[in-house]
Parts: C-alpha cells; sequence; structure tokens
C-alpha cells in the first residue's frame, strides 16, 4: 500500500484521495507552556481508524455522561498495540465512538474527528506512546509518512538579545557590547501559509555545537517532557512560538558567527549563517 493511501485510509476512510490529507500540527510545537506531543490532522466528520491493529482499552465520550469532566483533549480513545505501542486519539467528536469494538484492525472505523474539548476547529490529534522505553515518539516517522510539502523550512532569522534589545543580526555587522547575551533563531517549516515546528533545529556558535534539538522522541521525566537529548520546554523555546534559544554567552572584541540549521519532517535542511564583530 502507497504511504499516501496509508494515511488516507487511517483518518479519511477507504475512498479518501491525497488531497483529503491535512497536517495541521507537526511534533513537538510550541504550545504556550509545554510541547505538542502529537500530531494534528485537520477535518470534521472524518473516519478514524487504528493506526494499527490492536485493543481499545480506554475511551471517554462527553456525549453518554455529561456530569463528567470535559477533558481539554475531549472525547478519546486509547488503543494499545504490538511491541509497547500505545496510541491515543483526541478531540472525538462525542456520540461517534464505535464501542462495540474491543479488538481492531488498521481498517476499522472507531470514530469520527470532531472539536470536542479544547479545540480550535474539526480535526483528529494522534499521540504514540512506546511503553517499554518510556518515550513518545513522533506520529509520522511512526507511520512512515511526510506531510506532502514541496516548500522548504525557512530560517527568519539569527537574533542577539541583550540587557536592553532584541537585535536581529545582519551578516559582520558592528556591536559594542560585552555583557550577557542570548541568542535565539526564528525558524519555522510551512505548508503552504501555515507556519509550523520543525523537527530538528541545531545551533552553533564560532562552529561549535550550542543547541541541538531533536524533536524525534520525548522521555517523560516526574511528569514533563524533554526532548532529545534533555531539553526541557523552557530550555527550547522564547516567548514566540517560532523562537528557539541558542544559548548564552559573554561576547569578547573578535568576530563571532553564529549558524542555525533546520530539519522539517519531510527532512529538507536548510542553512543560514550570520556573524557579529564585537567591540
Amino acid at each position: 500500500m502507497k504511504l499516501t493511501v496509508l494515511i488516507s485510509v487511517f483518518l479519511y476512510g477507504q475512498n479518501a484521495t491525497k488531497d483529503d490529507i491535512r497536517v495541521t500540527s507537526t511534533f513537538g510545537e510550541f504550545r504556550g507552556d509545554h510541547f505538542h506531543n502529537g500530531v494534528d490532522f485537520g477535518g470534521s466528520d472524518k473516519e478514524i481508524t487504528p493506526a494499527k491493529d490492536g485493543e481499545i482499552v480506554f475511551y471517554f465520550d462527553q456525549a453518554t455522561d455529561p456530569t463528567k469532566q470535559v477533558f481539554g483533549v475531549g472525547s478519546l480513545m486509547v488503543i494499545d498495540h504490538e511491541d509497547y505501542i500505545r496510541s491515543y486519539y483526541y478531540h472525538i467528536k462525542p456520540n461517534s465512538i464505535k464501542t462495540n469494538f474491543a479488538k481492531v484492525t488498521e481498517r476499522d472505523v472507531v470514530a469520527l474527528t470532531g472539536n470536542s474539548g479544547r479545540s480550535g476547529g474539526g480535526h483528529l490529534h494522534l499521540t504514540i506512546e512506546n511503553m517499554r522505553d518510556g518515550i513518545v515518539i513522533d506520529p509520522l516517522d511512526y507511520l512512515g509518512i511526510n506531510k506532502n510539502s514541496q516548500q522548504s523550512p525557512l530560517i527568519a532569522g539569527i537574533y542577539l538579545r541583550t540587557e536592553t534589545s532584541l537585535i536581529q543580526i545582519k551578516d559582520r555587522m558592528p556591536l559594542r557590547y560585552s555583557g550577557n547575551t542570548k541568542l535565539f533563531v526564528k525558524a519555522y517549516d510551512l505548508l503552504g501559509s501555515i507556519p509550523m515546528g520543525l523537527k530538528r533545529v541545531k545551533i552553533y556558535i564560532n562552529d561549535e555545537v550550542s543547541r541541538d534539538y531533536d524533536f524525534t522522541y520525548f522521555t517523560k521525566k516526574n511528569n514533563t517532557y524533554y526532548i532529545n537529548p534533555d531539553y526541557a520546554f523552557e530550555d527550547v523555546y522564547g516567548v514566540d512560538p517560532h523562537y528557539y534559544r541558542g544559548g548564552e554567552f559573554y561576547p569578547q572584541r573578535k568576530l563571532y558567527t553564529f549558524k542555525a540549521e533546520i530539519t522539517d519532517y519531510d527532512d529538507k535542511t536548510v542553512v543560514l549563517e550570520r556573524s557579529v564583530l564585537f567591540r
């Protein structure tokens, strides 16, 4: 089965076409105070089939008991698979969960996409967890699919934060400053006009890696997610969704070179290099 057919069947049913596929949010994106721990697929009233064969171990349908707490994830389903894999389906349309299933296959329609819980529009949020290794993995990678985007990711700029200013670096820019300096890279992937998160972000200072963010999977410690190798949310992002922290330093009077290397979920890589002459 072709990959485009696989994802169409997974989310949209047997008669779906490639044009139906809409990845609207990627793994590891900025969510104000936490990482996005899955992938969003846009659309309302679309058929949901399991990521793999498995067994439904939990579901919550807010339509069946409106007195229960309505979770931020809305109506949901949890399915266990072979090799200790567990998949989570959020924001399901109320009253659409098929409760006559226990064991399910990839071809079974188990629910419909919806807008339940804390959601800005009809979609499915899918999370994939490896229970044996204690990690949450990228669903696109697990399913072996891409976003079907021909666009390359974009580096909007490399920035320095001084005590008073946020400065976008222009190449070989002179700067008089010797205090604590924070490095940021503004970058994102594009799907049409929609900015999205990145699969990997590497940031260099003078040819040495300062930060290397790998969004392939999360580990979970004390109920907190960390991306590979060991970065918590507040260590990765600035106050803006697309500003990645590049580390801190106290500049000496010399030329500094800063480089950003970003990779999207279709494995397209873009590099930008800028330099500053500190005086």
